[in-house]
């Protein structure tokens, strides 16, 4: 099992968004320094809450990370041309020194659809071709393609580090679109948040029946899961502590139509999903996570409000009690 961060900037209007940040540089510092192997940046645009952007939180991240992987989950993919991406993501491997992913999603907000201009029904295809045309420049060969989103011809001015160029990782949550990760992505980002009773143990089936007509092998592939996780030296300090800042952030997501479930099924995803407690709790969970098939934790440390000590209190306490016992 390896751990990772989810550095989720997304910060209340009101906070000095210069100390947030390098509050977010610092906790890549610590958790460099603690083992964790991975930190990924997210993706939002006009949002109700203050979202930097990934491209350049990634660069940032990149210096504090020491040898840890660097990476986007997500990026909203059919907002950005993919002549864009494949050249940005190919300079940001070389920054990197060959330790990033690019990380990838549809998106599902409405109001991010309208203000980017993007076919909502029609999204899941330009993704599906722009990761196509994002690997085929970079191969560094010559691209000449017309495609139903794309017309590209030529060959991208930065060549990517890796062979082949960064892994793609696609976050999924619906059961045709996790089959599509399976298929054409080198990960399936699992989002840990699901309401749905059974829903993960049955998309994990779906996205192995695919992996396996699309003839990948299941051997040495990823399986990166985003949960919720906090620990403290007692469940209930565990509770007490960050309760008033999750359920801000998840009440603050149900304003979106599409997410009107996280207020609604909260109690839910308090009980069953989240991984908020003391250490033997939390590797409790976590085993849960591991037997299903899940073998890349990347855990969201923090919400809306909460003391930057309370998290690497967090975090150092789960490096030091929690991770000893997956290794």
């Amino acid at each position: 099992m390896k751990f990772g961060i989810l550095a989720s900037h997304q910060y209340l209007p009101e906070d000095d968004l210069r100390q947030r940040l390098n509050e977010l540089w610092d906790l890549t510092e610590v958790a460099a320094g603690l083992g964790f192997k991975s930190i990924f940046a997210i993706n939002h645009f006009m949002a109700n809450l203050t979202t930097p952007q990934p491209i350049s939180v990634v660069a940032k991240l990149i210096q504090h990370s020491g040898d840890m992987l660097v990476g986007t989950s997500l990026v909203i993919l059919p907002a950005f041309h993919a002549v864009h991406i494949a050249e940005e993501f190919a300079t940001l491997d070389h920054m990197a020194n060959g330790r990033l992913v690019l990380g990838i999603g549809a998106g599902y907000r409405n109001n991010e659809f309208v203000a980017m201009n993007i076919d909502k029904p029609n999204r899941f295809r330009k993704m599906h071709e722009q990761i196509h045309v994002i690997r085929s420049l970079w191969s560094g060969e010559r691209v000449d393609f017309d495609g139903e989103f794309h017309s590209v011809h030529g060959e991208i001015c930065v060549k990517p580090l890796q062979k082949d160029g960064p892994p793609i990782w696609i976050g999924a949550g619906g059961q045709v679109s996790v089959r599509k990760a399976a298929q054409l992505g080198d990960a399936w980002i699992i989002p840990g948040n699901s309401p749905i009773p059974d829903w993960h143990v049955n998309a994990m089936k779906n996205h192995d029946d695919a992996l396996a007509k699309a003839g990948k092998p299941k051997e040495g592939r990823e399986y990166p899961m985003v949960v919720n996780v906090y620990v403290a030296p007692s469940l209930e300090q565990a509770r007490e502590t960050v309760r008033p800042n999750v359920e801000r952030e998840y009440f603050n997501y149900a304003e979106y139509p599409q997410l009107a479930f996280q207020k609604d099924r909260f109690e839910y995803m308090w009980e069953n999903l989240f991984i908020v407690g003391d250490p033997d709790f939390a590797a409790a969970r976590i085993q849960r996570l591991r037997d299903m098939g899940v073998n890349h934790l990347i855990m969201r440390p923090y919400w809306l409000g909460m003391d930057h000590r309370k998290t690497l209190e967090s975090v150092q306490l789960f490096a030091r009690e929690v991770m000893p016992r997956f290794a």
